[in-house]
């Protein structure tokens, strides 16, 4: 009875398995023809009976299905999409070569249309829609560039789990995008220029229109994968991750003063503050003698609230580069947020012998704050001599510290 069963269900899929192959026949007629409602309708009736096929007629079916959307005039996202989403259902039954072939051709086409589509949308800031198209155009092409921009795109349109995913795939895969460049520099312009290749630059070494050949690296994508990485994690609060990323990234990459410079900043922001503080103490000690870099640490601490330590690094540029505009400017604004709380104390006290003896303590310690403000306060009223409230605060102070003279001397170059 059981082999009568099985029998009865092979002869009722034969004729399905025919009628099936028949319809993707009749289907591949009609793109070729150019009718697509037809063919649309062919390939419906296929579907109906997809159990009884085989891997080859499965494969067929979603190539017929790719070509027939391939060939309408209106490529927009979701058909460049479902092309690539047939192509890939058909190469996973093992498609024969001639069913290869034309997948490669599809996927070829599907490269540059996905791609230029991706751009356009892209420039419109359309950027979830060009997330998709760079995806399309990566799994088109393998192109780990398209991926990268697709990760970029899903960052802007804020879709932070599709950027978090991508980013990171990127970084374990490897991605860097740094390429060799081979230079060398133009006897004529004195100016360096890259070729294509080592061959084509010794020919021009050889001909002798350039001199001193070179190889150079192009910039890794490396610091912009982790910034995009911490973004989408602070986003998602899941900024663990973000860290475990940028740490396997400096146990790569020890000795990367770029990478060491990146990872500064994005701990700050991912609040590891651990990490923050080691990394600042190895820089500082690789480069003592660097001014702009104590600069940015002021920044980064005050930015962390840590304000004493923020005030000890901009002293230490200023001690480096006396010069230093916004150093100088940062810190006398740090020094005056300090007074804000001196007077509000010194006005909510009574006139008991206590708080009359506290007043007199507090008179002292804004006189003491004012006189470490003071030569900051000059070299930037010195250097930017219009700028008026930064004039009126040191005349302020001045009148404050009874220095009369100097208070005089200001207030007759305002009056010229």
């Amino acid at each position: 009875m059981k082999n009568i069963t099985i029998l009865a269900a092979l002869l009722i899929a034969i004729p399905s398995m025919k009628a099936q192959k028949q319809e993707i026949k009749k289907a591949e007629k009609a793109v070729n023809s150019g009718y697509l409602s037809s063919a649309s309708s062919y390939l419906q009736q296929a579907k109906r009976i997809f159990a009884a096929a085989d891997d080859k007629t499965r494969a067929h079916y979603y190539v017929v299905e790719a070509e027939m959307n391939l060939a309408h005039k209106d490529l927009d996202k979701n058909r460049l999409e479902s092309i690539s989403n047939s192509i890939k259902l058909a190469s996973s039954y093992n498609p024969d070569s001639s069913l290869l072939l034309r997948i490669s051709e599809i996927e070829s086409k599907l490269k540059g249309l996905s791609a230029n589509a991706a751009v356009g949308e892209f420039k419109k800031k359309n950027y979830s829609e060009a997330a998709t198209l760079y995806n399309v155009a990566y799994d088109a092409t393998k192109d780990t560039i398209h991926f990268f921009n697709a990760a970029k795109s899903h960052l802007l349109a804020k879709e932070y789990d599709e950027a978090f995913r991508a980013y990171s795939r990127l970084f374990y895969m490897g991605y860097t995008d740094a390429k060799i460049r081979y230079v060398a520099t133009n006897v004529e312009s004195q100016k360096k220029e890259a070729f294509s290749s080592s061959s084509a630059r010794n020919t021009a070494i050889r001909q002798g229109t350039h001199k001193k050949p070179e190889i150079a690296m192009t910039s890794s994508k490396i610091p912009e994968l982790l910034r995009g990485v911490t973004m989408a994690s602070i986003e998602l609060n899941n900024k663990h991750a973000a860290v475990a990323i940028i740490d396997n990234a400096l146990a790569k990459m020890p000795n990367d003063r770029l990478l060491l410079n990146q990872a500064f900043h994005l701990y700050r922001q991912l609040d590891a503050k651990d990490k923050y503080f080691k990394i600042m103490d190895l820089l500082s000690k690789e480069t003592p003698n660097d001014p702009n870099m104590y600069y940015n640490f002021g920044v980064s601490s005050t930015q962390n609230n840590d304000i004493e330590r923020a005030m000890e690094f901009y002293k230490k540029t200023l001690d480096l580069k006396p010069n230093h505009v916004n150093a100088t400017l940062n810190l006398s604004l740090l020094l005056l947020e300090q007074e804000t709380g001196i007077v509000e104390e010194m006005n909510s006290l009574g006139m008991s012998d206590a708080e009359e003896k506290r007043y007199e303590e507090l008179k002292l310690e804004r006189t003491k704050l004012y006189n470490e403000v003071l030569p900051y306060l000059e070299s930037i009223v010195a250097s930017q001599p219009q700028d008026k409230d930064w004039v009126t605060k040191l005349m302020n102070i001045y009148s404050y510290l009874g220095k009369d003279s100097k208070l005089a001397i200001l207030q007759e170059k305002i009056d010229d």
